[in-house]
């Protein structure tokens, strides 16, 4: 394999992958760790490491380095001797890989007692979240999810299962009853380093599971590496976990089209198990460029615009990153492209130059990440072509941290969320939400997919509360947000599989954008159906804003329905009596036939069919009841007869009324 000259600034991290990186990553990322190690010791090792997505080990005062072989190799009959020749130990397995962990001073070691096998480095990775930032996720009301729970649809029973990469601060979330107090009972960490540890990314995500679906019973599961991953994967079937979600985005595991080994690992788990898995879109709409091979001046580089062959790159960020893969995946011919990055007086700061051409066939990628320095910005970018054919090649740039110069929003989707088995999110801010024709977050991931197929699904709210991020922005809680929501739609109905799931969300979503489904907010904004739990032609959500029973036809129990009382009578469904004569609205209306919005106390005549004023009449009538044994009152007629409140008629009650009738006195 040739490995070109590369040039270090502070530290370089050469990265395999993107913004959450994802793909089998070849030799020369353990060389490179192994190169750091030797001139900068430990901390150069973790600062390599951070870069590049490893999580590293440490035992008994010794920095253990993961390295990735193919499950073959591990039931190889000499495996165990050459990992005890190499200084290291198998740390897990999984059906496709095993994890080997060494000591970072022997990694030459293990390299030599493994000749001829594809030692790698786990496939990068990171979470989709945009910031840091109390407690209910604005989610709940904006996507209707609260008409559920006031329905007692709460995804009691529902197994929803969080895979991330850290769960730190989860134990403040449970003491603070963000999170149910059994939390721990169901989680797993398949990287062995510790649940709580690494970042509190997956406590955030979780915290928007709970909000949507408070009676779920979530499980977290603490992943680091491809093979983490399959386990997670294979744990979800075997306890039978019917929703999933994964808010991280993995690069250059595939060219973003349905293939590779991460998107396999999703599209496995909803295919043949059944598991409605919903994933970030990620956030690089502003981290990524895609186009053909351009060279307007035969000097051998990428023109991203025009003639324009430096892509400028902004940002801040303590570390940049940026990565370079072409649609050459599985050829034997590939071309031969390499990236560098430059600063802003024209020196090389790193470059990747890893032979793609025959005999080697590396996968057609590259990648360069190295620490943020103020005096040496704005870098900029440039791909240079090494060798053999950029006839009809498609290319993609994405950076992890810092803004292109000349963006390409479209097909900005990374891995998982090209997979066919992934339900995509994108986000818009809940702010924005009931606006008639909200924004797309600008960093939100767009789509189609490189090989054409409809992405996101749909969008949902971020910039949402949690106790661990006080504002979560980013696709990361628009995921969960829609996971929530699926496990309400299958405590609704249990029957309801994976793909009906999707569907169900695809259809209720209300569109937005370009009329139909597009690539910016897929099918429109995640709306729950409106449900009627009491069926008294009001939903849910209507009665949370009137304040009524969603489970109580009437809540007045004034014998009129809350809908009949809202929509026909302009009654108050909150009061028996809305005109206060008592007399129940529904009586006066089915009974009585007297308008329930104008009080007919001391309205009694003419006898039956009272007129709505006091008369001379009501008088005269109110004194044969007093004065006639033979007049005998109704119990209606003695109600609105009562006027002084004694509990009958009497000679005050006629006082009163007289009192009214000459003006003395308003009606009680």
């Amino acid at each position: 394999m040739r490995i070109k000259t590369m040039r270090y600034r502070v530290f370089l991290l050469l990265l395999l992958l993107f913004s959450c990186g994802a793909q089998a990553v070849p030799a020369p990322l353990l060389e490179q760790i192994r190169t750091m190690y030797a001139t900068h010791g430990h901390a150069g090792t973790r600062v390599v490491a951070q870069g590049l997505g490893i999580l590293l080990r440490e035992h008994q005062g010794q920095l253990l380095v993961p390295v990735i072989v193919d499950r073959s190799v591990e039931r190889g009959h000499s495996f165990h001797a050459k990992l005890k020749q190499g200084g290291g130990r198998l740390d897990a397995t999984s059906r496709s890989w095993a994890r080997i962990l060494v000591p970072v001073e022997k990694l030459e070691q293990l390299f030599s007692a493994f000749p001829g096998e594809r030692l790698r480095a786990p496939i990068p990775h990171s979470p989709a979240s945009i910031g840091y930032g109390s407690i209910l996720s604005e989610s709940v009301a904006l996507t209707a999810a609260d008409g559920y729970q006031v329905g007692n649809l709460t995804g009691s029973g529902i197994k929803v299962a969080v895979v991330d990469l850290g769960f730190t601060k989860l134990d403040n979330a449970i003491a603070a009853g963000e999170l149910p107090a059994d939390a721990l009972d169901r989680a797993v960490d398949f990287t062995n380093s510790s649940l709580q540890s690494g970042t509190k990314h997956g406590t955030g995500v979780a915290e928007h599971v709970a909000d949507m679906a408070p009676g779920a019973e979530i499980y977290y599961l603490k992943i680091g590496d491809s093979v983490d991953l399959q386990n997670a994967a294979d744990y979800i079937a075997d306890n039978d976990i019917q929703i999933a979600n994964h808010s991280a985005v993995w690069a250059n595991a595939s060219y973003y089209d349905d293939t590779g080994p991460i998107n396999a690992i999703f599209n496995d788990s909803h295919d043949k198990d059944g598991v409605f898995w919903a994933i970030s879109s990620g956030n690089q709409a502003q981290k990524h460029w895609r186009g053909g091979w351009q060279d307007s001046n035969g000097n051998s580089r990428l023109d991203f615009s025009g003639t324009d062959d430096l892509m400028a790159l902004s940002g801040t960020a303590n570390t940049v990153s940026v990565f370079l893969n072409w649609d050459q995946y599985g050829s034997n011919n590939k071309t031969d492209l390499d990236l560098h990055i430059q600063d802003k007086d024209g020196n090389t700061v790193v470059s990747s130059s890893t032979t793609q051409s025959p005999p080697n066939n590396n996968d057609p990628a590259e990648g360069v990440s190295f620490s943020y320095d103020a005096n040496a910005a704005p870098y900029s970018v440039y791909v240079e072509h090494s060798g053999g054919s950029t006839s009809s090649l498609d290319i993609t740039l994405f950076s992890f941290s810092h803004n292109f110069e000349h963006a390409v929003a479209t097909s900005s989707v990374l891995d998982p969320g090209s997979a066919h088995g992934a339900f995509t999110v994108g986000a818009v801010n809940q702010t924005a939400w009931n606006n008639a024709n909200p924004s797309i977050r600008a960093y939100s991931s767009q789509g189609p997919t490189n090989d054409g197929r409809q992405k996101p699904d749909l969008v949902a709210p971020d910039g949402t509360s949690s106790l661990t991020y006080a504002t979560a922005s980013g696709t990361s809680f628009s995921s969960p947000t829609t996971a929530g929501a699926a496990a309400l739609l299958l405590d609704e109905n249990s029957t309801r599989t994976a793909s009906d799931l999707g569907t169900l969300l695809r259809t209720q979503a209300i569109d937005i954008g370009v009329p139909g489904a597009d690539g910016v907010f897929g099918y429109g904004k995640l709306q729950l159906p409106l449900i009627n739990s009491d069926s008294d032609q009001l939903n849910n959500v209507e009665e949370i804003t009137l304040g009524t029973d969603p489970l109580d036809a009437d809540t007045d129990n004034d014998g009129l329905s809350d809908s009949a009382e809202v929509s026909t009578y302009d009654t108050d469904p909150l009061l028996a009596d809305t005109d206060g004569d008592r007399l129940d609205d529904g009586y006066e209306i089915n009974t009585y036939g007297t308008d329930p919005l104008t009080s007919n106390r001391g309205d009694l005549a003419p006898r039956g069919v009272p007129d709505g004023v006091i008369t001379a009449g009501d008088v005269l009538l109110l004194s044969r009841f007093l004065l006639d044994d033979s007049m005998v009152a109704t119990p209606q007629e003695i109600i609105l007869g009562d006027l002084n409140d004694s509990g009958g008629l009497d000679v005050g009650d006629l006082v009163v009324m007289m009192r009214v009738l000459h003006g003395d006195l308003p009606l009680p």
